[in-house]
């Protein structure tokens, strides 16, 4: 039986790896054109309704792979899926277009190994790229010209991690790989009667990686229930493998039903690097037991570090700061299942990765979210929580001809902890 459930768990795990990786966003964001397109959270539902606040939490009922030190307070196996919908508003001074999405999160899984030991593995998104705008312009004495920019694509990890801990202190680490596959396109259309033949240019690149990602997590009680703990992760930075296909064509007509169409040229396979920062996580956080916790995490990144190909892109640093907690009225209560519910909200801000015009992009914005307790067994060794939240903010500016995006992020989240490994006492 023991064997039995541990099969159907992990067929389970690789169902929902699959289906992360055929779930694509749909919706649309300029911004996503450059770099690897934007960062993406793969955070729990539980921390997301937190601002993501989660770099100093020792919750033993979740997998926190952010900060792989977390993995040693694991209690019982945790299994965790999250569904990510998302409204994307995109204006600038004249027009403004709202665009949408529903994506497959995360999927991931802790283990306790023993006491003091936990391991972790599973598949999280890092970038996701999904855009389509076009720009116009006037070439003086000949014609205007239209250029459609438009492209898709993402990264995501692949990790596996474990942790130990001794005394007031936790050392984790998290290694695996990035992959994925960025495409961007341009078209050059011409609109008058001169017949100027237009032009098309594809280029797919796929990137391949290992990457490391030590942490280190420390817990001290301060007075009865109240503890405080902090916690440090950095991602090493990577020289990603690329390989790049590049096509040209030039054509008559419009590029989906061309009149003409000729092949110019084209570069298969073309090998090069893309070079990833690395990624500074710190954080601290005070927990009152399991009624209350308030913490604040700082995310640092030089992404101005970025090249793709040798290529320096419209990137600069980026520095992030989140605050947040939640509460639990009452999490011994058995009669008023209200009262078990965590409530939770955050707020974030800071510099993004991106620089137009000399302008640097900012991003802010407030989250809620609550998490409603499931128990499935009166041993306490199989539970779960069913997590949810808002993630309501801006990014970008209309300064400087720039585009603002505000959004509206939703986040459903599963939490299912069992005891997997139970020794068996009689035969």
């Amino acid at each position: 039986m023991l064997y039995s459930n541990i099969i159907s768990k992990t067929i389970l795990l690789a169902s929902c790896l699959f289906c992360f990786l055929q779930v694509s966003a749909q919706e649309n964001s300029p911004y996503s054109r450059y770099a690897l397109g934007n960062l993406v959270s793969g955070k729990n539902a539980a921390y997301r309704g937190m601002a993501g606040v989660c770099m100093a939490d020792d919750n033993p009922l979740v997998n926190n792979p952010d900060n792989p030190a977390s993995y040693s307070y694991l209690k019982l196996t945790s299994f965790q899926v999250g569904v990510e919908g998302i409204s994307n508003n995109i204006r600038n001074e004249a027009t403004s277009n709202r665009t949408g999405s529903l994506t497959l999160s995360y999927v991931n899984i802790g283990i306790p190994v023993s006491k003091r030991m936990g391991l972790s593995f599973g598949l999280v998104p890092f970038t996701r790229a999904k855009y389509a705008m076009q720009q116009s312009d006037t070439l003086p004495g000949i014609s205007k010209v239209i250029y459609d920019y438009y492209g898709g694509g993402g990264t995501q990890k692949i990790y596996v991690g474990t942790a130990y801990r001794f005394g007031d202190f936790s050392v984790g680490i998290n290694t695996g790989y990035l992959f994925g596959n960025v495409i961007n396109s341009v078209d050059e259309t011409f609109t008058d009667t001169l017949k100027i033949i237009s032009s098309s240019v594809t280029s797919r690149t796929l990137v391949g990686g290992g990457f490391i990602q030590p942490a280190l997590t420390m817990v001290k009680k301060i007075k009865g229930d109240l503890q405080m703990s902090a916690g440090i992760s950095y991602t090493l930075s990577q020289n990603a493998n690329g390989r790049k296909d590049t096509y040209w064509k030039s054509f008559f007509g419009s590029v989906t039903a061309p009149q003409y169409q000729y092949d110019v040229d084209s570069i298969v396979e073309k090998r090069g690097k893309v070079y990833l920062p690395g990624n500074l996580a710190v954080g601290i956080m005070v927990r009152n037991g399991d009624i209350w916790k308030a913490g604040i995490d700082v995310n640092m990144s030089n992404w101005q570090q970025y090249r793709s190909y040798g290529a320096a892109d419209s990137t600069t640093k980026a520095v992030s700061v989140r605050l947040g907690g939640s509460i639990t009225p009452d999490p011994t209560s058995v009669r008023q299942t209200w009262k078990r519910m965590s409530f939770r909200g955050g707020l974030y801000f800071g510099k993004d990765m991106l620089k137009f015009n000399n302008t640097e992009l900012t991003q802010a914005g407030f989250t809620l979210g609550a998490g409603y307790p499931i128990r499935r067994s009166n041993l306490a060794t199989s539970m779960g929580q069913l997590n949810a939240a808002i993630d309501i903010g801006q990014r970008g500016t209309l300064k400087n001809s720039l585009l603002l995006e505000s959004y509206t992020r939703f986040v459903i989240g599963f939490t299912f902890n069992d005891r997997w490994f139970i020794k068996r006492k009689y035969d």
